[in-house]
């Protein structure tokens, strides 16, 4: 079992939904969640990184299985081509005079439909997503006012959309500086964490073969570098239950055809292991 920290009054928990980024492995959270929300799990707040932004919001809006599978059928739903149109087809691409290759309306129009409003004070969940700022290198949480931009941010993975400019200053992919924010859930007060992390698995990288491959590779492992690192020295006092992923296998980054299975893959490990998890501390 993954990483595990108890926490003795069971009675006093603040649970906190930490959801990490992973692009079109984000489907691997709905299959998360719906185990977890299944199981009577409610969180009290809910943070999103990059993809996890976009989740976070959507389960906001309603943590319940009907807000679960309201998010699911979004899903299952996506177009690749609509969300990322074209191909990372040669250097010309990453050289031409634009700030990414792609534009990020398709994910724009994602939002609109998964989420049901437009502030973050609306929310029935508090939530909050991360960003991280390309003028000073450092993370930027959002909490308040239009939510729209901030998902856009945190979700903005470099090269490949646009940075969002929001108050006069630009803003990439939060995943950039915090891909799983497990500190952030224990500084706001976490007693119990659930970390959706969708690249919680075991598998050698492959060899790159393009020098985008390795842009994309050399980011995932940075993204990734932070959340090893916090898992090796849990915060105390926190019960933290992280979820395992399932692995892929070979998928390209614009890929979303393979949803429907990575939720169903997922929410089969997931439940597994939250009942041999519930087995172990007697719940």
């Amino acid at each position: 079992m993954s990483v595990i920290r108890l926490f003795s009054d069971r009675r006093k928990m603040r649970t906190v939904f930490v959801l990490g980024g992973g692009g079109n492995l984000g489907a691997v959270q709905v299959g998360m969640l719906r185990a977890v929300i299944e199981r009577g799990v409610v969180p009290d707040l809910l943070l999103g990184s990059s993809v996890g932004a976009l989740n976070a919001a959507a389960v906001a809006a309603d943590a319940s299985l009907d807000g679960v599978e309201s998010l699911d059928k979004a899903w299952r739903a996506i177009n690749g081509d609509d969300l990322m149109p074209g191909h990372l087809s040669g250097l010309w691409q990453l050289a031409r005079k634009s700030r990414s290759v792609h534009h990020n309306d398709g994910l724009r129009r994602l939002i609109d439909r998964a989420i049901p409003f437009e502030q973050f004070e609306d929310a029935p969940v508090p939530f909050q997503v991360v960003a991280t700022s390309l003028r000073t290198g450092r993370e930027q949480w959002f909490a308040r006012g239009r939510i729209v931009e901030p998902i856009l941010a945190s979700a903005a993975l470099p090269g490949v959309f646009p940075p969002v400019e929001i108050d006069g200053e630009l803003f990439i992919d939060g995943g950039v500086v915090d891909n799983v924010p497990m500190t952030r859930a224990a500084t706001l007060g976490a007693t119990r964490m659930y970390v959706f992390h969708v690249g919680n698995f075991d598998r050698p990288r492959p060899d790159p073969k393009r020098p985008i491959d390795v842009l994309l590779q050399a980011f995932s492992i940075s993204r990734n570098y932070r959340f090893l690192a916090e898992m090796q020295d849990p915060p105390e006092g926190v019960e933290m239950i992280c979820l395992p992923a399932v692995d892929p296998g070979s998928l390209r980054r614009n890929d979303f055809a393979r949803s429907a299975q990575l939720i169903d893959r997922a929410y089969a490990n997931a439940s597994a292991f939250l009942d041999q998890y519930a087995a172990v501390v007697g719940e």
